[in-house]
C-alpha cells in the first residue's frame, strides 16, 4: 500500500484529474448503455406513435365522410347490378314485374308486347335461371331501341338467351320471340320461392 502511495504522490495532479474524468465518463456512458437507452428508445417510439395517431384523429371525421360516400356509392352500383328485381320475393311476384316492366319499356318504344310466359328454371354455377319466353311486335328499329334498352328495364342480372325475329303484317312490321333469364344467387332464390 506504501508503494501505491507513493506512486499515487508522484503524478502530476493534473494528470490524476483527468485520469478521474475519464472513468466517470466510462462509468457514465456504460450507465447510459445498461440502464437509459433502452427507455430513451422506446419513449421516442411512443411520442411518434402519439403523433401519428393524433394526425389519424385529426383526419377521421374527412374518412368518415368519405367512408359514407363510399358505401352510398357501393350500394348504388350493387342496385345498378342486381337491376330492380332482386328485391322480390316469389317467383309469380317477379313475373308480374317483369311483364309491366316489359310492357312499359315497349310502350315507350313504340312496341306491342304481345306475350310473356315463364319457361323454366335451373342451376348454373351458384345461380337460378328464370327464363321467360317474350313476344313483342312493332317496326324493326322500334324494336332495336327496346332490345338496346333491356339492360336499363331489367339490369345486368338479365340475358337474351334465345332470339328469332321473322316479317309479320305483309312486311310492315316485324315479329319477334326471345328468351330471357334472369339470374339470382342460389341462396337467395332458394329463401324465397
Amino acid at each position: 500500500m506504501d508503494k501505491l502511495m507513493v506512486a499515487l504522490v508522484r503524478f502530476d495532479p493534473r494528470l490524476m484529474l483527468l485520469s478521474m474524468v475519464c472513468i466517470l465518463c466510462l462509468v457514465a456512458a456504460e450507465g447510459w448503455i445498461l440502464f437509459l437507452a433502452k427507455p430513451v428508445i422506446q419513449y421516442r417510439q411512443l411520442a411518434s406513435a402519439r403523433s401519428s395517431t393524433a394526425a389519424t384523429l385529426r383526419d377521421l371525421p374527412g374518412h368518415q365522410a368519405q367512408l359514407r360516400g363510399l358505401a352510398t356509392e357501393l350500394g348504388q352500383r350493387s342496385e345498378h347490378l342486381a337491376g330492380g328485381l332482386h328485391a322480390l320475393g316469389s317467383d309469380d311476384e317477379m313475373a308480374a314485374v317483369l311483364m309491366s316492366e316489359l310492357d312499359r319499356a315497349a310502350a315507350k318504344n313504340g312496341v306491342v308486347l304481345t306475350a310473356v310466359k315463364p319457361s323454366g328454371r335451373r342451376q348454373v354455377q351458384g345461380f337460378e335461371e328464370l327464363a321467360f319466353e317474350v313476344s313483342a311486335q312493332g317496326k324493326y328499329l322500334m324494336l332495336c331501341r327496346w332490345l338496346t334498352d333491356f339492360e336499363n328495364v331489367l339490369g345486368q342480372n338479365a340475358a337474351v338467351t334465345e332470339f328469332r325475329m321473322e316479317s309479320a303484317d305483309d312486311g310492315r312490321q316485324v315479329s319477334m320471340a326471345l328468351t330471357v333469364a334472369l339470374y339470382r344467387q342460389a341462396e337467395i332464390a332458394g329463401a324465397r320461392k
